[in-house]
């Protein structure tokens, strides 16, 4: 009922997980009374969130709804190899495999998750969600050569409660066969039959000539060349720039319009958001800090060639490249790239570029775990939304700090893994100019997400014609594209 409620829009996350919590404590309570029937389950399922991704607030949530509702889950974690998955599921005789991502690149390991276990004779079907991905991936990722597919399936959720309405089909002998073969002749059909409509994305420098983006605008003079750390930037001005639609929209999960929502809002979220203010001030589990600096650079075609600050500050303007960040241009009218908003070294100037990192802390992320531990999901769901919001408006409070420092109100702040930069690999570049790592003791996966998550990094363009744009939205050629093994 809770599920259907949910799915009606007549209910916000943070009320199903609250209902789970009681469920939780009601179970536990009538336990001490019956008599539990040993090793009785619907199910055993393997949870993890996929190599290289430190994101795994949506698998929470999966793991809350699934063992809540009957099924043995033995939840992995984050940044789990495929091996570890797939041993896991044998050792404990998984009756399914639950994989969630968040970002394009990641999502890759769940098809080199189904074919390493079509290798290996495994017959465990694949349950996959998260925000990269979709139906159609999940159709995809279905087929391990050619037209063959895996026996077992390959179902994408795009939630829980679809999750859990998967598994409780796949569990039911009656119904189960017939829904696999659904699954495979719908994936056929999308996959095989449908005609593909070719999307307007780039691939490095095939799109040609650059766009026409001006190369008259005046350039600003920074205050200083090469970095700088800030350590003890104010909480209430991070508040202050939260943006209240996302984190009761996108974060918190806030539905409908009007004076549903706005009941919603002023009833749950603005008494929540106070408390967790105060007690993020108290309990200081949100602390603000950032790494930014001022750096003379050139484009080269698709290219943001960085030169040495110092060399060029102390040896009469000295052009010695220290870095290079290279992006993909736009194919079609535009051919927009961010390159473009950058003096080219054709000409006699040299332009600046201001980088950032920006972070909540690691607490903020402690904070969750504690909370989910202690089976206050809820309150780990708001203590989530919160943190990542929070370092948004980090970021935005360091973005506009940089623009009175150059005495520009224009320009654009971009972030890798989206839009325009793509790249996450060029976070290792940003990493290697900006001191995250030694002033804030921040780090890098091995996939190039920041440690610890509630933390970004941006390149900003102060070009007054800089505006946001897709380069490499999620495609099906990104999707379908091979996976990298880990693990």
């Amino acid at each position: 009922d809770v599920g259907d409620k949910f799915g009606a829009g007549e209910l916000i996350l943070p009320f199903v997980l609250q209902s789970a919590e009681v469920m939780k404590k009601a179970v536990k309570h009538l336990e001490q009374f019956l008599e539990k029937a040993e090793g009785y389950t619907k199910g055993k399922v393997v949870l993890a969130t996929v190599y290289g991704d430190v994101h795994d607030i949506g698998k929470s949530l999966v793991n809350t709804i699934l063992s809540n509702n009957g099924y043995t889950v033995f939840d992995l974690g984050k940044q789990v190899p495929v091996n570890t998955i797939l041993e896991k599921a044998v050792e404990v005789g998984a009756d399914a495999i639950g994989l969630s991502a968040l970002l394009v690149s990641t999502s890759k390991q769940m098809p080199l998750c189904v074919k390493e276990l079509d290798k290996r004779g495994m017959n465990i079907p694949v349950l996959i969600g998260g925000a990269a991905i979709n139906r159609r991936f999940g159709r995809r990722a279905l087929f391990v050569e050619g037209e063959r597919a895996f026996e077992a399936g390959v179902f994408y959720c795009k939630d829980a409660f679809e999750g859990l309405e998967t598994m409780d089909v796949l569990q039911d002998a009656k119904r189960r066969e017939q829904f696999i073969a659904k699954n495979l002749d719908d994936a056929k059909t999308d996959v095989f039959l449908r005609t593909t409509v070719g999307k307007d994305i780039a691939v490095g420098d095939a799109a040609g000539a650059r766009s026409d983006v001006s190369a008259t605008n005046p350039l600003p003079r920074p205050p200083f060349w090469g970095t700088r750390v800030l350590r003890d930037i104010p909480l209430e001005e991070v508040f202050d720039l939260l943006d209240l639609d996302e984190l009761y929209r996108l974060q918190w999960g806030a539905r409908g319009s009007g004076d549903q929502y706005k009941a919603t809002v002023k009833n749950e979220f603005e008494p929540t958001l106070a408390r967790l203010k105060a007690d993020a001030v108290a309990r200081k589990w949100l602390e603000p800090q950032a790494v930014y600096g001022y750096f003379p650079v050139q484009s080269i075609a698709n290219d943001i060639v960085v030169y040495d600050p110092a060399a060029y500050q102390s040896d009469g303007g000295s052009l010695r490249e220290i870095a290079r960040f290279h992006f993909p241009r736009m194919v079609g009218r535009e051919r927009l790239c961010l390159a473009d908003y950058f003096r080219s070294s054709e000409s006699a100037d040299v332009d600046v570029v201001a980088l950032q990192i920006v972070t909540v802390g690691d607490a903020a992320s402690r904070e969750f775990d504690r909370l989910q531990s202690a089976n206050e999901y809820s309150e780990a769901y708001y203590t989530h939304g919160l943190a990542v919001e929070a370092a948004e408006a980090v970021a935005e409070w360091m973005h506009r700090r940089i623009k009175r420092e150059l005495g520009l109100d224009t320009g654009k702040r971009y972030s890798w893994g989206y839009g325009a930069c793509p790249d996450l690999d060029d976070h290792a570049t940003v990493f290697k100019l900006l001191p995250a790592a030694e002033a804030l003791g921040m780090g890098l996966t091995e996939s190039f997400q920041l440690l610890p998550e509630q933390s970004t990094a941006a390149i900003i363009v102060h070009h007054p014609e800089a505006k946001y744009y897709a380069v490499r939205g999620v495609a099906d050629a990104d999707l379908a594209a091979e996976p990298v093994a880990a693990g």
